[in-house]
């Protein structure tokens, strides 16, 4: 009676992790066309649990200004949403003397879900599927309305 017992359990323990949805290893490809004149960063956000970031949480990839398509390869879950953000750090110059210096000022623009990924953006965001590749996404900035996706 103990072996049939050890048996219905370990049966029971096999089934149980067999049957239990595990989150799959994929890889998937992004492409990108940077629509604008200067190098963007870029940078891929996980809205699932994971809040997981590419490249990484202090780094950002370069989008080259470049009208062929650049691809970036990431490893994420299937059926992770990971959307995309691209941003240009600028600097503009005020006819503003300040103690004998020009007054200088410092911005951001940016598109899709912007450099910390929190800006809505729903048609720049894909699910992790092992082995898509996205359409390309031509990404142009406009210091005018903050970005311009296409």
């Amino acid at each position: 009676m103990t072996q049939l017992r050890r048996a219905v359990c370990l049966f029971a323990t096999l089934l149980f992790f067999t049957s239990a949805t595990a989150v799959g290893a994929a890889e998937m490809t992004f492409q990108f066309v940077n629509g604008t004149e200067r190098a963007l960063n870029l940078k891929l956000f996980s809205r699932g649990e994971s809040l997981r970031q590419w490249p990484a949480r202090t780094k950002a990839y370069s989008l080259r200004p470049d009208s062929a398509v650049q691809q970036l390869k990431v490893s994420c879950d299937e059926g992770e949403p990971i959307c995309w953000g691209a941003w240009l750090t600028v600097q503009s110059v005020s006819g503003e003397v300040i103690g004998g210096q020009r007054n200088t000022r410092t911005g951001t623009v940016s598109a899709g879900v912007g450099e910390r990924g929190i800006r809505d953006c729903p048609t720049c965001c894909h699910v992790c599927k092992d082995g898509t590749v996205t359409p390309p996404t031509s990404v142009r900035l406009s210091s005018a309305t903050g970005s311009d996706v296409r």
